[in-house]
């Protein structure tokens, strides 16, 4: 067992933490500045949660307690050095942050800190020294107050950059860090593009939101929350940029840690078409891949309270639901659409069971469904067709090129994420028209 206690699912998930702790500067026309790369999905949430600017602040380590500027100014974490060189290492870091510079802000100049409260976030705080690069030259930039704002950090790295902010906001401070992704549920890297997508955000909107249809004042959200379910509690995480059409609920049941990385993936590839996006965990406990054949009952009633919640605990009560599921929770999803107080108006079930939902369910099913089963997997097949010939209502059947159902191939979880956008915007987004298909 890992010596390591899990602090946060995403970095989203401490965005949205941090943003709480942050509330008194809520509507202070406050300007929130992220450190690239890890430092913008963190700052991003935080900046929509305190209705904030949003921009960048440029500053990169170079080597033990070093770290540049994106003037290229070389700071130590004692200090102001006199000089603009850190040996070999300061011009070969400066062009990368030069180029990053580039890529991040092609056009548009950055924000000016003078005069502002700011708020400079980052995913994470080992050393110090990329903080208190980012600290040192925003100060000389004379904001009102500079504010440093950390979902993490070492004890002896925040004594580094105290005296450099006006406050320190910082949620958990562990006496060591070996490794930021030790905290993390899901830490992967965060991509040029992504940082791209996220500084965008707020002046450049989905052209799928901005139609006759489109729904008006849904704000961005990030938010960890707990489903009660008798005396247990379902975990969920609710992610969306502004304005969604609709929401995917993914359902899984059991394999959290195994299917962590693909459910984020189509996560983000969801939310980048539109929609906002749940994950529901259905057995929270369960250490193993999947749940029983025989928990389909249960997991149906888990999933049903997942949507009430959603329906009733949520900003996105009147938006569209569409149920993405696999495995053992396919067939969950099958049985929860038939329950007319579901009100799903699609689903897509990747490599389920939509057999275990039983006859008398597919027969009687009028939801839109999507069927995605990985063209290698003969006894998949065979299943999927069955489930195909017993319904009724819309449906297609699509077959990936794969062979593991766990479409652990990127190329066919992309293909898998790119058929469910296309059916729930089909489906969600206007009304259902009869839809039959078999494509393999």
């Amino acid at each position: 067992m890992s010596r390591y206690q899990t602090r946060f699912l995403t970095r989203a998930h401490a965005g949205a933490e941090l943003a709480s702790a942050l509330h008194a500067y809520r509507a202070t026309g406050a300007l929130v500045l992220a450190i690239p790369r890890g430092g913008v999905p963190v700052g991003r949430v935080v900046a929509d949660a305190l209705g904030a600017d949003f921009d960048l602040v440029m500053a990169r380590r170079i080597d033990a307690g070093v770290a540049l500027d994106d003037t290229g100014r070389t700071w130590h974490t004692n200090g102001a050095q006199t000089g603009s060189s850190a040996g070999s290492l300061r011009d070969p870091h400066f062009d990368q942050l030069c180029r990053q510079r580039a890529v991040y802000r092609p056009v548009r100049k950055p924000m000016d800190p003078g005069g502002r409260v700011v708020i400079v976030v980052d995913d994470g705080l080992v050393s110090g020294a990329t903080m208190h690069a980012a600290l040192a030259s925003l100060r000389k930039r004379r904001p009102a107050r500079l504010v440093c704002a950390l979902p993490i950090a070492t004890r002896a790295g925040l004594d580094q950059v105290r005296a450099l902010a006006d406050e320190i906001v910082c949620l958990d401070t562990p006496d060591r860090i070996e490794n930021l992704a030790h905290f993390y549920h899901e830490f992967q890297l965060v991509s040029d593009d992504r940082v791209r997508q996220l500084t965008g955000m707020a002046s450049a909107p989905s052209p799928l939101r901005a139609g006759p249809g489109a729904v008006a004042s849904v704000p961005s959200l990030s938010k960890a929350m707990l489903i009660p379910y008798g005396t247990t509690r379902l975990r969920a995480m609710l992610e969306s940029a502004p304005n969604p059409i609709g929401v995917a609920l993914m359902a899984h049941a059991g394999g959290a840690q195994r299917r962590a990385a693909r459910s984020q993936y189509l996560a983000r590839k969801l939310r980048a078409r539109g929609l906002a996006t749940m994950l529901v965990d259905l057995k929270p406990d369960s250490q193993v891949d999947d749940a029983a054949a025989s928990d389909v009952d249960e997991l149906t009633a888990r999933l049903v309270q997942a949507l009430k919640f959603l329906r009733a605990g949520t900003p996105f009560a009147g938006l569209p639901v569409g149920l993405l599921s696999a495995g053992t929770a396919a067939a969950a999803a099958l049985r929860a659409a038939v329950d007319s107080a579901s009100q799903a108006g699609a689903i897509a079930c990747m490599a389920g069971r939509p057999d275990l939902a039983g006859e008398a369910i597919l027969r009687r099913l009028e939801t839109p469904a999507l069927l995605i089963c990985a063209s290698g997997n003969a006894q998949s097949i065979r299943i999927h067709q069955l489930a195909f010939e017993q319904m009724h209502g819309p449906r297609q059947l699509r077959l990936v090129p794969a062979s593991s159902c766990g479409f652990d191939d990127r190329k066919a979880l992309a293909e898998v994420a790119t058929l469910t956008a296309d059916w729930f915007e089909r489906h969600l987004a206007q009304p259902s028209r009869p839809c039959l298909g078999y494509s393999g």
